[in-house]
């Protein structure tokens, strides 16, 4: 009995409930229901990985790298070792041979003829073929093994190789980027000097001393395009086309 009393309160309370919420005006009612995430739709944007224009760069030069006359000569290796290995398939039937001697006397019915049988048939097989083929397959797997082992190597020193020298390309050219703001700015320094001089601010030692900063800033300059010329040639070398076409869009 108490239990049945018990249940009962408890469905009037959530009667009694029900009819309290929907006596809430609607603004309300709008605000519990946003509050509570009802009839919100959660979108979920597709997560994305995005490679950058250094990444998609570096890519390039990879697949170019791997195109290099290195890795067609290890594949020419490959294809030789294969075909070794085809051949030593077939070694075995080569192997073997088979004669024949006909009794032409006997062909004839010559009564001189005291040979028979009329025709002999021969077949010679070494004895050391079934060890001479398997000789010959084994060698020729190892071949493939090696072969193949050589293609990986050639391709990851090929791939380290490029990304190096790609660094070191985008190294030179930074450095050169700040020696060229660098030298505008010796350069202004110069010109206003050479002002100053003339409205007798500075001494001519001193405008002797900027113009010696102004040229040895010249000098380092030449020698950054020079180290830039230099690792865009090694960069070229590696991936056997001009540096330029890789960036052009």
């Amino acid at each position: 009995m108490k239990i049945v009393t018990f249940l009962f309160l408890i469905f009037s309370f959530s009667k009694s409930m029900a009819q309290t919420i929907s006596r809430v005006p609607d603004s309300v009612r709008k605000k519990i229901d946003q509050f509570n995430g009802v009839n919100q739709l959660v979108q979920m944007s597709p997560t994305k990985t995005l490679l950058s224009e250094d990444d998609l760069i570096k890519e390039k030069l990879i697949l170019l790298a791997l195109s290099n006359s290195q890795v067609k000569a290890v594949d020419a290796t490959i294809i030789i070792a294969e075909t070794a290995r085809s051949k030593a398939n077939s070694s075995l039937l080569s192997s073997v041979s088979i004669g024949a001697n006909l009794n032409e006397f006997a062909l004839g019915n010559s009564s001189t003829a005291s040979l028979y049988p009329k025709y002999n048939l021969g077949v010679s097989i070494p004895l050391d073929i079934l060890a001479k083929s398997k000789a010959e397959k084994k060698t020729a797997d190892q071949n493939i093994i090696i072969s193949k082992y050589q293609k990986q190597q050639v391709e990851a020193f090929l791939k380290s190789r490029v990304l190096v020298q790609y660094e070191i390309y985008k190294e030179k050219k930074e450095l050169l980027q700040f020696q060229k703001r660098s030298m505008e700015d010796d350069i202004a320094a110069y010109e206003k000097a050479q002002k100053d001089f003339k409205d007798e601010v500075i001494t001519l030692e001193e405008l002797n001393k900027i113009y010696k900063i102004s040229i040895g800033e010249r000098g380092l300059l030449i020698s950054k395009e020079k180290d830039l010329s230099i690792a865009i040639i090694q960069l070229e070398e590696i991936i056997g086309v001009p540096l330029k076409t890789i960036f052009e869009k």
